[in-house]
């Protein structure tokens, strides 16, 4: 069960990236139009800056659980690779609880900004006027999910410990070794020639 929900959680974050990768992609040729456009003719779109503001900020929140389930947040791991299996799993947990202690917080005070903008019908005070509760729900929506992708992978790393499957607790919740980046990163499966 909990491995479906993990599997379905890495399809919708690979989605979401996807849709932040597209986002900031036609925000870079927004504002790369707009700035020739005031170079070349001395007109501008008007917004871009704003929009690719938001864009930026809600891609963010989307590539981050994609970023945990894939293990590409950065982490130091010199003295990581040297310890047992069990202390690993163990700080794989603690370091996954400690990226919750700050994204739970986070999430909840962006949530009360949401709740706020919506009751108050907050607008940018730019000539866009945006209502500002819409790129900031978006956002909310992004780090939710990476509140709820940290919940999963604790869960599934506290089953695997208890297992005393420390290898599991390395694949969901452990920092990519220099192999496995190689491993991911050659077409050839880390295997030269």
């Amino acid at each position: 069960m909990m491995d479906k929900l993990l599997a379905w959680d890495g399809k919708l974050s690979l989605w979401l990236v996807w849709i932040g990768g597209a986002g900031l992609l036609g925000s870079a040729i927004m504002v790369t139009v707009d700035v020739a456009l005031r170079d070349l003719l001395g007109v501008t779109l008007g917004g871009a800056d704003e929009i690719s503001g938001y864009i930026f900020a809600i891609s963010t929140a989307f590539a981050l659980p994609y970023a945990l389930l894939n293990r590409t947040n950065v982490r130091i791991d010199a003295l990581y690779v040297l310890m047992p299996g069990r202390v690993r799993a163990i700080l794989d947990m603690v370091s996954t609880l400690a990226l919750a202690v700050f994204a739970f917080p986070l999430t909840w005070w962006v949530y009360g900004m949401v709740s706020d903008s919506i009751a108050l019908g907050t607008r940018s005070i730019t000539p866009l006027r945006t209502p500002v509760a819409i790129p900031q729900t978006l956002w909310l929506g992004g780090l939710t999910l990476f509140c709820l992708t940290l919940v999963l992978v604790l869960v599934v790393s506290a089953i695997r410990l208890s297992r005393g499957d420390h290898a599991g607790v390395h694949a969901v919740a452990g920092v990519l070794t220099i192999n496995e980046t190689i491993d991911d990163e050659t077409p050839t499966g880390g295997q030269v020639g």
